[in-house]
């Protein structure tokens, strides 16, 4: 998936969240990790330049517990390496285990806009749901 998913961004007090809708356990993953990366800077504004591989392995087996820890790698790639991601492909999706080619670039504070500061994936209200083909992810951050 590249560029900006559609999501509804979620009123919170303090924080902030998204809700949005993918045709596919694997496309609800890709479109999640986008839309937090476009709660925190502009994607129109990054560039295809590096190609990374990003794993992540769920704890409890619980598909929440995966799409929280998938998050939290990428969070970890934005804050330790300044690294904006602007498309995402998921390679391999089990049980507890997730694995994907991220594109993107460093950040440069003079051509990006940076919007969100997130902290955290948060489990407060989340949810990561199928009905009828279409899944589901509603999710919150801390700011």
């Amino acid at each position: 998936m590249e560029g900006p998913p559609e999501y509804r961004e979620l009123e919170h007090t303090a924080d902030v969240g998204f809700e949005l809708e993918a045709t596919s356990e694997t496309g609800a993953f890709e479109a999640a990790a986008l839309a937090m990366f476009d709660l925190m800077v502009e994607l129109d504004g990054v560039r295809p330049r590096e190609v990374r591989t990003i794993r992540a392995t769920g704890t409890t087996g619980d598909r929440e517990n995966l799409l929280i820890r998938w998050l939290t790698e990428l969070l970890y790639l934005y804050e330790a390496d300044r690294f904006a991601v602007g498309a995402v492909t998921v390679t391999s999706l089990g049980a507890r285990e997730i694995a994907a080619s991220v594109t993107g670039e460093p950040i440069d504070p003079a051509r990006h806009t940076l919007r969100s500061e997130i902290k955290a994936a948060t489990y407060h209200d989340l949810e990561l749901s199928e009905r009828g083909g279409r899944w589901r992810v509603r999710i919150i951050f801390d700011t």
